[in-house]
């Protein structure tokens, strides 16, 4: 019953209402709302706040949320090991990537891999590396490949890529005709900036500072994939990781390397205390060879 009341709170918290939620899990409305209040019940707290019809969700039930995620995951991938070993598939691997790699690098691997193993299932997920990293240290992901080191006594973080920051132009713009393009070169330009909290913006915005290079920064975006669509509509140009802009369709945008040279990180992130797989180790060679191979 207990498994059943924390479906029931996870259904009302992704679906927003207990209508939707009743749907979701083909029971009555009422079925859904005893589950809740058994919930609470047990919990000694208020998960959701009542206003008319509507349910709003306590600071209480965001918090649980994370935790009841972090389990039905677990039993999630005890299940798909299970049905692996069931169907005589001896290997599984979960894994995620920050989402430029996993769209656009990761599954060419991946399919290349599977082919030369076919008894072998693969979940790739993509995601931010923050979240990727919180979901290797709580063996959510056999490892994850993230643009920022993990911080967290749980995983180790290995060193996997160095890439090469490149200058992104629109079609037709003045300097797309020079070989190369110079931080001073873009002096005045109007500029796509990643946001904040992507920790390559303080690499690039550290090389205009020291310059002392003036740039109008217009428009911000929180993903490098977001920052070259802006660049192929001509709203401006900057300098994001190669991955991304290799994702473009040819005469999108001008690609041109970026001088002073700035260099981005990709981190391997797995369990520190993870149980040795020759499945595992095997892939990530495979994946570290053709990453290697395409630089």
């Amino acid at each position: 019953m207990y498994i059943r009341q924390l479906e029931a709170f996870k259904a009302v918290m992704s679906m927003g209402s207990v209508s939707r939620a009743a749907e979701l899990l083909c029971i009555s409305q009422p079925a859904v709302s005893q589950l809740i209040n058994q919930l609470e019940f047990y919990c000694g707290f208020s998960l959701f706040e009542r206003k008319g019809k509507r349910l709003h969700p306590t600071r209480e039930a965001e918090a649980l949320l994370v935790e009841v995620e972090a389990m039905f995951a677990g039993v999630n991938r005890v299940s798909r090991v299970a049905t692996a070993l069931r169907e005589q598939k001896w290997g599984a691997l979960t894994f995620g990537a920050f989402p430029a790699i996993a769209r656009r690098v990761l599954p060419e691997i991946v399919a290349d891999y599977a082919a030369e193993k076919p008894n072998i299932v693969f979940h790739l997920q993509s995601m931010r590396s923050r979240s990727l990293i919180d979901a290797v240290a709580s063996h959510q992901l056999d490892f994850g490949i993230s643009f920022i080191p993990g911080d967290r006594d749980e995983i180790e973080s290995i060193p996997l890529q160095t890439l090469k920051a490149v200058c992104i132009l629109p079609v037709g713009h003045p300097l797309s005709e020079k070989q190369s393009i110079k931080a001073q070169d873009l002096a005045g330009q109007p500029f796509v900036s990643l946001g904040p909290q992507d920790q390559s913006r303080m690499l690039i915005d550290k090389i205009f500072d020291d310059l002392q290079i003036p740039r109008k920064m217009q428009i911000e975006t929180g993903q490098s994939e977001t920052a070259c669509s802006f660049v192929a509509l001509g709203a401006g140009v900057s300098v994001v990781d190669p991955i991304s802009a290799a994702g473009c369709r040819d005469g999108e945008l001008v690609v041109k390397k970026f001088e002073p040279e700035i260099k981005f990180n990709i981190w391997l992130i797995r369990p520190r205390m993870q149980v040795q797989s020759s499945v595992l180790d095997h892939f990530i060679q495979f994946m570290r060879d053709r990453l290697s191979a395409s630089t």
